[in-house]
């Protein structure tokens, strides 16, 4: 099955942190991982608030290749830099099969998404009958 998954793991870099004592790398979940391997099937990342549950997905994200706010690789937009230094520190192990088209989409980048979309199109220009 380890064929067929775009991830198989990720790591975090300690060598790479400039401060450990420094946002994200402060919070307690994160100072306890470095190797994670993913689930061939699923992979559920759970936690309360504040535990760094998005701030790892989109570090893992980036690495990807995605953009931090959300969208496809073939879509992205960037309102302003909202990524955690933790994408520099973090390393990924892609799968043997790349996926052809993918989408990264938080909660909070929903809105951002959306309101992008509405923007394009009212740039479209309306057809008349």
């Amino acid at each position: 099955m380890i064929e067929k998954q775009y991830i198989n793991y990720f790591e975090i870099l300690r060598d790479n942190i400039a401060d450990k004592n420094s946002y994200p790398f402060n919070i307690p979940a994160l100072q306890s991982i470095s190797r994670v391997e993913l689930h061939p099937n699923v992979t559920f990342i759970i936690g309360e608030n504040g535990t760094g549950k998005s701030t790892l997905l989109e570090a893992i994200a980036v690495q990807y290749g995605f953009n931090a706010e959300g969208g496809s690789k073939h879509f992205s937009f960037y309102t302003q830099r909202t990524d955690s230094p933790l994408s520099e520190c973090i390393r990924i192990g892609k799968g043997i099969i790349a996926p052809k088209d993918g989408f990264f989409l938080r909660a909070e980048s929903f809105y951002n998404a959306a309101s992008y979309l509405d923007v394009l199109q009212k740039k479209i220009p309306k057809k008349k009958h």
